[in-house]
């Protein structure tokens, strides 16, 4: 799926909250893709690539974070600091937000590695 051009710098604005929304709540994406998609052809799917990512990294987090919960109990402690080792994977998601944010205020087409094409199919 082709996504056409940002029409006017509010395109480039709304895509890029929906993308900075990794930082705040997946809530962001949702709100600008149910308000956008009729709208904007390049919003709406810009914000609907960035609540497939905020999802995927939610429920990834959520996941490893009952993992690491068992395993903190089971070590007696040793999995909290294995879980603290996760910290740079979150910080690296949320960077990868924030540059998918960057790209779309400059008015550029921004593709998630994996989310990207599986949605423009």
């Amino acid at each position: 799926m082709e996504t056409e051009k940002p029409k006017d710098k509010d395109d480039n604005l709304m895509a890029a909250i929906a993308h900075a929304g990794v930082i705040i709540t997946v809530i962001v994406a949702l709100v600008i893709w149910l308000i956008q998609k009729d709208k904007s052809k390049y919003v709406e799917f810009q914000a609907k690539q960035a609540l497939v990512y905020q999802i995927v990294v939610v429920a990834v987090s959520f996941v490893l974070g009952i993992f690491m919960f068992v395993l903190t109990i089971v070590t007696f402690g040793v999995g909290a600091i294995l879980y603290l080792l996760l910290l740079p994977l979150w910080l690296v998601a949320a960077l990868y937000g924030l540059y998918g944010a960057y790209k779309c205020y400059q008015g550029e087409d921004f593709r998630y590695v994996v989310v990207g094409d599986w949605l423009s199919k």
